[in-house]
């Protein structure tokens, strides 16, 4: 006679917004992007799931959707939207934590497999272990593999920024006169909730590089910025000439541990000015006591990669996993 296989132990389970954020406040890769006042503004359908064992949360992951189809990761100005572990999983010895992730993700890429014709992450980069997505239909490479592609970020540790001179010290050595100019030429920098002038100087900055935003992420650009001003999940600040003129506009993100810098930009008559170094060192001289880690959001370009990395950030890889369901006609064959 056969053995019926044994049940799994997880179920998954969709989960309600406030419980939603409970989970993500407390788990090691919960960010400000898989918030729900920060995903209510993206204009995505959304799904929580939780992987439960017995009355136990292990594992979150956020889907989202648009007309339907699941977004291709990462969506426009957003990073980290994935699979989110449980502070009770992230704190198992580590031959009990490795070996539930494993199982505990396996369930999951199976579960979503039947709800979705793909799944798509952007994943923290505080999450190392990959072998579940490496190994999902290892067997079965006709039912689609995840393809895994290395992004990189720069993340600074804001016990560098407690010395604050000798931080400045510490910068190459464009940066420190760039900021000293600033500082003697009598810029200043303000908070603001000025969107538009953001938007401006985003588009002039844009227009300088020979590109141009669609209406889609200017719109999206403005939400963002509306929404982390209204809700204090975000800091609009403003570098100002004598005269008034504003040379510069960033905003930082701020979650309980982490602040993200998503949008910043500068008027390219005011370049050589170094009114966006100055701001940017001020947002980082106002993250020393707010947080414990800068993520400067990207460093996957040369140029704007080499600029970042100049104010002492240290790259970092994560990951974006995406499988497709593959076509009747590519699985038949």
């Amino acid at each position: 006679m056969l053995r019926a296989a044994p049940a799994s132990p997880y179920i998954l389970a969709p989960c309600e917004r406030a419980a939603w954020d409970e989970f993500v406040a407390a788990s090691p890769q919960g960010n400000v992007f898989c918030a729900t006042l920060f995903l209510d503004v993206l204009g995505a359908e959304t799904e929580f799931w939780l992987v439960r064992e017995g009355g136990n949360a292990l594992l979150g992951a956020l889907v989202l959707r648009k007309n339907g189809r699941v977004v291709r990761a990462p969506h426009p100005f957003t990073m980290y939207q994935g699979v989110l572990l449980s502070r009770g999983l992230a704190e198992l010895p580590r031959h009990s934590r490795y070996q539930k992730l494993l199982r505990s993700m396996e369930f999951l890429f199976a579960e979503l497999e039947q709800r979705c014709d793909s799944i798509s992450f952007c994943l923290h980069h505080s999450l190392e272990d990959l072998r579940a997505f490496s190994w999902f239909h290892y067997h079965e490479p006709e039912k689609g593999q995840f393809r895994i592609d290395l992004r990189y970020t720069g993340l600074l540790d804001t016990a560098h920024l407690k010395d604050w001179e000798g931080f400045i010290d510490s910068l190459r050595r464009l940066r420190q006169r760039e900021y000293r100019k600033a500082c003697s030429s009598g810029l200043t920098v303000r908070i603001s909730r000025d969107v538009e002038t953001l938007q401006r100087l985003h588009d002039l900055t844009f227009a300088r590089q020979g590109l141009a935003s669609s209406e889609a992420e200017q719109h999206l650009l403005r939400s963002i910025t509306q929404a982390a001003l209204e809700h204090g999940f975000g800091e609009l600040l403003e570098c100002v000439e004598r005269g008034g003129k504003v040379t510069a506009s960033t905003l930082f993100l701020y979650d309980r541990s982490c602040a993200y810098s998503l949008f910043g930009a500068t008027d390219p008559e005011d370049r050589d000015t170094g009114s966006y170094t100055y701001l940017i060192l001020e947002n980082l001289r106002r993250c020393r006591e707010r947080v414990a880690l800068v993520d400067f959001v990207g460093i996957n370009s040369p140029n704007r990669g080499d600029y970042k990395l100049s104010f002492n950030f240290e790259p970092r890889p994560y990951f974006i996993a995406t499988w497709e369901k593959p076509a009747p006609s590519s699985a038949h064959s």
